[in-house]
């Protein structure tokens, strides 16, 4: 069998259906690119939906621990110290010991 020598316009079509070939290529794996930034989005904005609702609730939080805060302050301001305490109990075991009272303890 002879060979069938190859034309111009024949290369051209090979090369017309080898470039149409790797634009397939490439365009498919631009679409599968392009699915993967899509679920990238779509978790990114879960993500920052997630993180709004965390700052709303923390937020929340923060105000909470203040009004907490304010209020054992003045509680505190209510209380008697445990020194002042030690003293006031020091002074009736005083005033017990002088009226000859036994101490209970």
């Amino acid at each position: 069998m002879a060979k069938k020598s190859m034309t111009i316009e024949d290369l051209a079509m090979m090369t017309k259906r080898g470039f149409d070939s790797l634009t397939d290529v490439v365009n498919s794996r631009f679409e599968q690119v392009d699915k993967r930034f899509e679920h990238l989005e779509s978790r990114m904005d879960k993500f920052e939906l997630r993180m709004a609702r965390f700052e709303d609730r923390l937020s929340h939080m923060d105000a909470r621990i203040a009004y907490i805060e304010r209020d054992v302050a003045e509680i505190r301001k209510q209380l008697i110290s445990r020194m002042e305490i030690e003293e006031i109990m020091f002074r009736i075991s005083m005033v017990e010991k002088k009226l000859g009272m036994k101490v209970k303890k």
